[in-house]
């Protein structure tokens, strides 16, 4: 059974900027790198036109001016790098009269730089997300609404496997003689997963045009 995400995201200690007020976006470059280039939630890569990728406050803006929480907007520890897809259906949502606990074990969220963030999700073979407990069945259809956007966390998924299969490929072929049996063998494997993502690109950009 596939892991919902290879690496588990960890935000720095001190980041580079000290933005204040409305200009959170400044700690846009830390959090894509802290977050591996993926989304906190999702896990889609931040590598393809299908979407731009955002900055989300984990407690929402809105809660935290609502109940004068002691939480900076610009607070680095309350930040997610996410992609719109995901910043959009997550919008305001919180479910508990607090920050901390941020879930009551059946709704609620779960922090993406928390361990167990993954525990209550996993991939199907194809790469489509599933919930293994009630707090992630809650994010899964409730939040982030990962049901109906399957088809393209699923095309996302794979697109992203072979990118990395092409890219370790890539540095294989070139360090072998140009030519022999073994170059000759790569070339061609390269060029049948480079096809298999050029045919899931296209798939992608087709949904995002329907």
């Amino acid at each position: 059974m596939p892991v919902l995400r290879d690496i588990i995201p960890s935000r720095r200690a001190n980041p580079t900027l000290n933005p204040t007020g409305s200009n959170w976006t400044e700690h846009k470059p830390d959090l894509k790198e802290d977050f591996n280039s993926h989304c906190g939630y999702c896990y889609s890569f931040d590598g393809y036109r299908h979407t731009y990728f955002e900055v989300d406050h984990f407690v929402p803006k809105k809660e935290i001016k609502k109940n004068g929480w002691a939480i900076s907007l610009t607070q680095y520890s309350n930040l997610v790098y996410s992609c719109k897809f995901c910043n959009n259906k997550k919008l305001s949502k919180w479910s508990t009269n607090t920050p901390n606990p941020s879930h009551d074990g059946n709704t609620g969220f779960v922090d993406p730089c928390d361990p167990n963030y993954d525990a209550h999700f996993y991939r199907t073979a194809n790469g489509a997300i599933r919930p293994q407990t009630t707090l992630g069945q809650w994010m899964f259809s409730e939040a982030f609404k990962f049901d109906e956007r399957e088809q393209s966390i699923i095309v996302l998924w794979n697109m992203n496997k072979l990118r990395q299969i092409i890219d370790a490929l890539i540095v294989q072929l070139n360090s072998i003689a140009i030519g022999s049996v073994d170059y000759n063998k790569i070339k061609l494997k390269l060029g049948e997963y480079t096809l298999e993502y050029y045919i899931f690109h296209k798939e992608l950009m087709e949904f995002y045009e329907q």
